[in-house]
């Protein structure tokens, strides 16, 4: 199944970012579609268990990811 991997918006000191799509990937679950595009990034900001990267969460679709910050 291809899965949407998006990421919350954020507001930071000095900054902010909206909700955006971070990849397509296919995969038997989100999970593992979360943990095989972060695998290739390397920077360990990625945390599985949290299904987060850099503190923002990860969502399968677009109206849940831009629901706290847009």
């Amino acid at each position: 199944m291809l899965y949407e991997i998006w990421m919350e918006g954020y507001v930071v000191q000095g900054g902010c970012g909206h909700a955006h799509l971070v990849a397509s990937i296919e995969a038997n679950s989100f999970q593992e579609a979360c943990d095989k595009h972060f695998s290739t990034v390397g920077d360990g900001i990625y945390r599985s268990s949290q299904l987060s990267y850099w503190g923002c969460r990860l969502f399968d679709n677009e109206t849940d990811a831009k629901r706290t910050f847009g």
